[in-house]
């Protein structure tokens, strides 16, 4: 083990923002990089976090760095030393500070990352090539579960493949719907009558729990998309949602009473877009966070938190004409308190947002 040099101090700083808002991964991946590459922390922004180098500027990173410790002075410490070299080195040194460096480490080089485990949601990314199958809640949903469409009977259990089940068999699948991951079968009914072909995805009782509390009435819809193989299935409901447009002399107060109704003029948007969002998002980083001061709902509020974000369309709808188009890039994932700081006049943008915070040393 060629290191000759000390290790230099470790400077801890106790704000922890940016440390918080990444995945276990994607921090070990920034450590990695600055210790044995020498990365910049404006590169490891853009190709690490993927974030923005434009208004991120490496804070993002810096912060992840800041937090535990390591300075200009640990940059490229260990280049061109090996990574077990390195970890033997901090733990040879026995300092407990080094602890969590020395954990970042081992999982890197290990790739103990659960990339290909059944209920890692790398798991979950959408089959592009394949067509997802779109579904209206009923009454099925909430006894055995969805009957599969017979044109997609290929798509989801094709003859040709290692995963096809034949008549009367079922064969074991994962389910990822409002962002968490059930267990579910894949049936090939076995009716009586041969002529009947039916195939569908029966669902078990903590599927059947999580669908009645999404769609408290059988009404709404929602899409099936193969996930990374035949095992794995993305359940993607679509909710109405319409915003209320920001201008408040538009409305318009009718008392009764001692109480008083106010009617808003809606403008629709579409649902879909922001679902695809918050799907893109976490298959970026991994979970759901404000973009602007990471708070995670589900972290702070357990269950009741989950899959609570809310989307911000970059380009206001109320500025929108009919026939414009929204891409699930164009949303941004927001608290309702960030949100409502962007839509305060004079409006501004996330990332204008974003400095603002980033700015103030004494915010969280």
């Amino acid at each position: 083990m060629n290191i000759i040099k000390s290790f230099p101090e470790l400077k801890p700083e106790a704000r922890d923002r940016e440390y918080r808002k990444y995945s276990e991964e994607l921090r070990d991946k920034v450590i990695f990089e600055f210790l044995f590459n020498g990365k910049s922390n404006r590169w490891i922004d853009e190709n690490i976090l993927l974030e923005n180098q434009e208004y991120s500027r490496g804070w993002f990173s810096m912060g992840i760095l800041h937090h535990l410790g390591l300075r200009d002075a640990h940059k490229d410490f260990f280049k061109e030393i090996s990574s077990e070299d390195a970890i033997n080195y901090l733990t040879e040194l026995r300092k407990e500070e080094y602890n969590t460096i020395i954990a970042a480490l081992k999982r890197y080089s290990a790739g103990t990352y659960d990339l290909y485990n059944e209920n890692s949601l790398e798991m979950f990314v959408a089959n592009e090539k394949l067509e997802k199958l779109l579904k209206q809640v009923g009454k099925s949903q909430y006894t055995d579960g969805v009957r599969i469409d017979k044109e997609f009977h290929e798509i989801f259990n094709p003859t040709d493949s290692k995963f096809f089940i034949p008549r009367g068999k079922a064969r074991e699948i994962k389910v990822l719907f409002n962002n968490k991951i059930f267990t579910a079968e894949y049936r090939f009914e076995d009716q009586t009558d041969k002529h009947i072909i039916l195939q569908s995805i029966r669902f078990r009782k903590e599927l059947k729990k999580e669908f009645e509390k999404v769609f408290p009435t059988p009404e709404g819809e929602f899409t099936i998309e193969v996930g990374s193989d035949l095992c794995h299935f993305i359940f993607s409901h679509i909710a109405v949602i319409v915003e209320d447009d920001p201008d408040p002399e538009i409305n318009t107060e009718y008392s009764e009473g001692k109480e008083y109704y106010r009617l808003h003029r809606m403008r629709e948007r579409k649902p879909g877009v922001v679902k695809q969002a918050k799907k893109l998002y976490v298959k970026k980083q991994g979970r759901l966070f404000c973009e602007v001061c990471a708070i995670d709902f589900s972290k702070i509020y357990g269950d009741r938190g989950d899959n609570f974000i809310e989307g911000h369309h970059r380009k206001l709808v109320s500025e929108m004409k009919e026939g414009d188009k929204t891409k699930a890039e164009d949303i941004a994932m927001l608290c309702s308190n960030c949100h409502r700081m962007i839509h305060k006049k004079p409006i501004i943008s996330v990332e204008g947002l974003a400095m603002i915070v980033m700015g103030n040393n004494n915010y969280l």
